[in-house]
């Protein structure tokens, strides 16, 4: 097996979606037919590129790795080959895998979306307080940011952004993510990486896990 599996560390990859496709199951062959053509090419590029991924990781070949991962459904390793979570935005691709469970998010900087609605609506008033004296820009921003950690939690506890996104409250001191209703107490690691905010979700009970490596494709 491959040291990775013996270290307490994050690795994270980049991949365009430009990149050339990689092969996929037949089982996800399957669920692509069934998708619409945009989806479906979405669909093949991310499962091809976490196979390749996983596959220098685990040293398996790609399509030998007992991935479970059906359109919509979070995807699935057997638990002696870690954690995998994915993410997208319109031009990239991001997986993140660990031995520990994790969850990725991944969005680009410069993102227009109704930032003011989404404060109002599902950010806790303590959230609300940290942003209260920002201009406009800055709070699109930093809403944003914010966006990127949380569902990235929501990733890690296998949520959903409808039923999830305003239970998740976020410590800017500490850089915590605490979810009182469900019990949850989460790190969280964040980065501003060339045109993206990446942000990366796990359990704050692993103090000695290091900081994620980022890889780009």
């Amino acid at each position: 097996m491959n040291l990775y599996l013996n270290k307490k560390i994050i690795a994270v990859w980049v991949v365009p979606f430009n990149a050339c496709l990689k092969p996929i199951s037949s089982e996800e062959i399957k669920w692509k037919k069934e998708l619409s053509s945009n989806r479906a090419i979405q669909y093949e590029h991310s499962r091809g590129y976490v196979r390749e991924a996983l596959s220098h990781i685990l040293e398996i070949p790609a399509l030998k790795i007992p991935l479970k991962s059906p359109p919509g459904s979070p995807p699935e390793l057997p638990a002696e080959m870690g954690n995998v979570s994915f993410s997208h935005c319109r031009d990239v691709l991001l997986i993140g895998w660990s031995l520990q469970n994790i969850g990725v998010d991944i969005g680009r900087s410069d993102r227009i979306f109704e930032a003011k609605k989404i404060l109002d609506e599902f950010y806790s008033n303590n959230e609300k307080k940290s942003f209260k004296d920002l201009n406009y820009n800055k709070v699109n921003s930093e809403v944003l940011k914010l966006w990127v950690r949380k569902e990235a939690a929501i990733k890690w506890q296998k949520g959903s952004i409808f039923n999830d996104l305003s239970k998740w409250n976020f410590n800017f001191d500490t850089n915590i993510l605490e979810n009182k209703k469900d019990g949850y107490n989460l790190k969280s690691f964040f980065i501003n990486y060339e045109d993206w905010y990446i942000s990366v979700a796990y359990s704050n009970n692993n103090s000695d896990i290091l900081k994620p490596i980022i890889c780009k494709y």
